[in-house]
């Protein structure tokens, strides 16, 4: 670095006003500015504390307590066994992901005066989810539902029996004996409410459970015992013959393989690695430098104050509710920034402050309403009302000048975000029994994060006395050191900016 340093006071003009990249634009001159970051996470803060990414799929039982669409299974599946809490378990489910999101931005920004400066940016977004999914089907005991036509021949066997039972019992064919009547009795009501159960669970279009369990479980072995303990009853002591089919359970567990045919079958959930690019939100905004008595003559550092304001447009996609830890290349809502930034220094030492205030505007979206680490399908979409949690940031970014125009830079930014507000956009839109805020569960949230770079800033020609070709850039690395509340990723973040100055009057 101290060579660097030395190489740079040989090189650079010695006249030239130094700085750091400034707020504004001098008056009469259109400044270029080409930036953009790279980031990248597989692991997240979760109320402080770091996991996966991914940790919200991740289950030491998987069932219903990450898939809502087989609590109905469950509690057919328990009624027939006699077992009120039985839960599906199909295998211990490890999710791992790791997220990669590049953002490049052209920027335009116009000093009106030398106070007064307009722009915009227009970002392109390009983001990629890798995820793998690893399920271990050790103590499974559920597998894939071979549907309505897997299971026809049975129930037609199974209504067949029941009705030649109902005509024995109408024609008084057990009248001559009391107590094969009443077992006839009883069997037609338990055959009849197992029937029901059964058709609800492997069969019927409407309920029928996209697992159940396989043939040789603890479940499977119970079902499969009570339709021939039936079957036995039915021709033996009632004269019912002919019912000899039994269902069509699986004979394994889910596995790596089915568990994505659930997923993007009956949940309608796509699993796709292919990165998605496409413009991001774009800003267009205002500066007013307030005061600006920086790098004045031949002293170095001073006094400078700037604030800003800008309005980020909806341009961007949201992340789709169909894809699993899908990313957005924007976040789907209007918000209006205000930035005040102010530059302290003194000789080689500085520092420059910052704080950011964003409000982030309601609108309409539509989405899967759930909890986060619920998979659900697409009976759970619906159109929303979301007010996302404002943003609050201050960052001081200290520096040290290894020449005029030559600056090592580090910094801390603390920003804070309150909790979303959801709600159903119309009443007609609300899903009965489904309470959208818990949608805005745990996200609230804060973090801290750690930068380093380096900026160079040379305004060459554009102040008196100057030469040179106008230009500034800066290059950074960020990384978030901790953070709390919800989900915040954990990210390392490389950012470089080059910016272009060239004077129209």
């Amino acid at each position: 670095m101290r060579r660097l340093g030395i190489a740079a006071c040989l090189i650079i003009p010695s006249r030239v006003s130094a700085q750091l990249a400034p707020v504004g634009v001098p008056g009469g001159t259109i400044r270029v500015e080409l930036g953009g970051s790279l980031e990248s996470f597989d692991r997240r803060f979760r109320n402080g504390q770091r996991e996966s990414y991914a940790a919200d799929l991740s289950s030491p039982g998987l069932g219903s307590d990450r898939i809502p669409i087989l609590l109905d299974a469950e509690a057919r599946i328990g009624r027939i066994i006699g077992n009120a809490g039985y839960r599906l378990n199909l295998g211990t489910l490890t999710a791992d992901a790791l997220a990669d999101v590049g953002n490049g931005f052209l920027g335009l920004g116009l000093g009106l005066t030398d106070q007064i400066t307009i722009f915009g940016r227009i970002p392109l977004v390009r983001t990629r989810v890798q995820s793998t999914l690893d399920l271990s089907s050790a103590g499974a005991d559920g597998g894939l539902n071979s549907g309505e036509a897997g299971h026809s021949a049975f129930f037609q066997d199974f209504d067949a029996a029941l009705s030649t039972l109902n005509d024995k019992l109408v024609a008084g064919d057990y009248d001559g004996a009391p107590a094969t009547r009443a077992l006839a009795e009883a069997t037609l009501a338990q055959a009849t409410t197992l029937r029901t159960d059964l058709f609800g669970l492997l069969a019927d279009p409407a309920t029928a459970s996209p697992v159940v369990p396989t043939i040789g479980s603890v479940s499977g072995v119970t079902v499969l015992g009570l339709v021939s303990a039936l079957q036995s009853t039915l021709a033996s002591s009632l004269d019912v013959a002919g019912f000899t089919l039994a269902p069509d359970l699986p004979a394994a567990p889910l596995g790596e393989d089915g568990l994505r045919q659930l997923l993007t079958g009956s949940l309608a959930l796509g699993i796709d690695d292919s990165p998605v690019t496409y413009r991001g939100d774009a800003e267009v905004g205002a500066a007013l430098t307030l005061v600006n008595r920086w790098d004045r003559g031949v002293q170095r550092g001073g006094f400078r104050t700037a604030i800003s304001a800008l309005v980020r447009l909806p341009t961007g996609l949201r992340s789709r509710s169909n894809r699993l830890l899908d990313i957005g290349t924007g976040d789907g809502q209007t918000d209006l920034q205000v930035d005040l930034v102010t530059d302290l220094g003194a000789g080689s030492f500085g520092a420059r402050l910052a704080s950011s205030y964003v409000r982030q505007l309601p609108s309409s979206v539509q989405l899967r309403v759930a909890a986060p680490g619920l998979v659900v399908g697409p009976d759970r979409l619906s159109f929303l009302r979301r007010d996302p949690g404002d943003i609050v940031a201050f960052t001081v970014q200290p520096f040290f000048r290894l020449a005029r125009t030559l600056a090592l830079q580090a910094g801390l930014q603390h920003w804070s975000r309150k909790a979303d507000q959801i709600s159903y956009r119309s009443p007609a839109d609300a899903l009965p029994g489904v309470d959208p805020g818990v949608l805005a569960e745990e996200s609230r949230a804060n973090a801290t994060v750690f930068s380093g770079g380096i900026t160079y800033s040379n305004p060459g020609g554009l102040t008196p006395g100057g030469r040179g070709l106008p230009v500034d850039a800066t290059w950074s690395y960020e990384r978030v050191l901790r953070a709390g509340g919800g989900r915040v990723p954990n990210t390392h973040r490389v950012r470089g900016q080059f910016r272009l100055y060239f004077g129209l009057w």
